[in-house]
């Protein structure tokens, strides 16, 4: 079904005389669910559904008895009758009532957010803080931040696999252990989380190119020149030191591109390639929660089209990202025109991603290349020439341990070495992994590959602003729309970073 219908359903609706009132009520506060919904939903920490009619809390809210069915991770029937379960053995619940609707009519929303994030988010809710899930790995400080896993895969449809260098990790031994976590308001599934090992060659580093073939790197040598629409741009793209080229969005158009030109004075011989380090601004993230706002009470619908819609509706639902691009690589043919010879770019604010894009053979010196982006989208931490090797083959490593609060979770590792029922992560959830790196771990290039997906829980904030109109130009007319946001984007813009890491709801 095309999406132009689904929307148009959800513009009918509109219509209607009352409003579906969701609430997501945590287990402490179960004492408090709504009598009135003929349905509650006890979502499990395994990733497990409760659907009950004829439910019934006791008084202190402890006990929770019902009738209806137990839904698997795919939602798929495992078992049904009487069912009788504590509270405390549920991660969330879920009540839908539907009720008349009003000028002042809401949804509400998650209890338990602090009221600092509350207020924070209150200033700018589309760049409230939105995580996927985010890798915390050793380095030679302590730890640190160092991957975002499937960052564009914000509904089970659009899962996929994603594979991140671990630039800076720096292992202590041979058990190495990844931090896995989930800050912000939403549901992470995660089907796998394997390490990849690659030789790495002596003096050099081992990079992946955006189709997955790992190259040893040699010879690494850092731009002579920047130039950039603001000017000078070597300061913050000369080395991997948490200083970034950053340029803002245009005031008229968030899909306005813009050039960057980087010189090479002395280019190392052999075959080159050139490495990019990246991540996004936080335009994508404000696109996302701005569709996510004029779907409103239809999000959920508009969502689980996307997985009987098939391919259509996922190309469909893909275009604003296309409209907004990747870094495109160019370099000059021998008559001085410039010709796109790859491009690098994944979705995400939060770690930055390192890829390589073979360059053709040349023999200008100084070696010319230019970059063709989004204005305002892309934080470009590192560039660089090297020499590449051959392509290596590298070893997985599955994890070997799973710990959560504190103790082994034999569950969990058995969802990500089986990857028949995934891990399932809520807000504040941490899960350390742990791995055994090959006995000369000290000469590899470590990597993450992850597959899975996560579900953003809808704001309240973002339902004042319900337009199923406006969504259907985001998918349908997306060029469009990212003309008719840039307005409200830029006055946002200034203030969008500091509100983003200050409204995380874990830490």
């Amino acid at each position: 079904m095309r999406l132009a219908v689904v929307l148009s359903v959800g513009v009918t609706a509109l219509a209607c005389a009352h409003r579906l009132e969701r609430s997501l009520v945590t287990p402490r506060n179960a004492a408090t669910l709504d009598a009135k919904s003929p349905y509650l939903k006890a979502h499990l920490r395994s990733g497990y559904v409760y659907v009950l009619a004829d439910w019934h809390a006791d008084s202190g809210g402890a006990l929770i008895r019902g009738r209806g069915v137990l839904l698997d991770p795919n939602r798929v029937r495992v078992d049904s009758g009487d069912f009788r379960f504590p509270a405390d053995s549920v991660a969330l619940f879920e009540t839908n009532v539907v009720r008349s609707s009003g000028a002042n009519s809401a949804i509400s929303v998650m209890a338990g957010i602090t009221a600092t994030v509350a207020a924070i988010c209150a200033l700018s809710p589309k760049t409230c803080f939105g995580s996927c899930p985010t890798f915390y790995a050793p380095d030679s400080a302590g730890e640190s931040l160092q991957a975002e896993a499937f960052s564009a895969s914000i509904a089970p449809a659009l899962e996929a696999t994603d594979l991140d260098m671990l630039y800076r990790a720096r292992p202590r031994g041979r058990d190495f252990t990844l931090r896995v976590t989930n800050e912000a308001l939403e549901t992470h599934v995660i089907r796998f989380a394997d390490v990849i090992a690659v030789p790495r060659p002596e003096d050099g580093r081992v990079f992946v190119t955006m189709d997955g073939v790992f190259r040893p790197a040699t010879s690494i040598t850092s731009p002579t020149g920047c130039v950039a629409p603001e000017g000078d741009c070597l300061a913050g793209v000369r080395s991997f030191d948490h200083v970034e080229r950053t340029s803002l969005a245009d005031s008229t158009d968030l899909a306005a591109r813009e050039t960057v030109d980087l010189e090479f004075g002395s280019v190392p011989a052999g075959r080159l390639g050139l490495v990019i380090a990246s991540r996004q601004s936080l335009m994508t993230t404000y696109l996302i929660y701005q569709t996510l706002a004029y779907l409103g009470t239809q999000a959920t619908t508009f969502l689980a089209r996307l997985e009987t819609g098939g391919p259509a509706a996922r190309g469909f639902a893909g275009e604003l990202g296309r409209q907004l691009g990747t870094i495109d690589v160019l370099v000059p043919d021998s008559g001085g025109v410039w010709r796109t010879v790859g491009s690098v770019g994944e979705v995400g604010p939060i770690a930055v991603d390192t890829k390589v894009v073979p360059l053709p053979p040349t023999s200008g010196k100084p070696l010319r290349v230019r970059l063709r982006l989004t204005q305002g989208l892309w934080r470009l931490e590192y560039i660089a020439v090297a020499t590449l090797g051959d392509p290596v083959q590298p070893m997985r490593i599955v994890p070997r341990t799973v710990r959560h609060a504190g103790r082994d979770d034999a569950a969990a590792l058995r969802a990500l070495r089986g990857r028949v029922r995934p891990l399932v992560t809520f807000p504040g959830d941490v899960y350390e992994i742990g791995y055994a790196l090959p006995a000369d771990y000290q000469h590899d290039e470590l990597f993450l590959e992850a597959r899975g997906y996560y579900m953003e829980w809808l704001r309240r904030e973002w339902l004042p602003e319900e337009n199923l109109a406006a969504a259907a130009q985001l998918v349908l007319q997306p060029r469009a729309a990212l003309r008719a946001l840039a307005p409200a984007y830029k006055r946002q813009e200034a203030s969008a970073e500091h509100i983003f890491w200050n409204s995380r709801y874990a830490r």
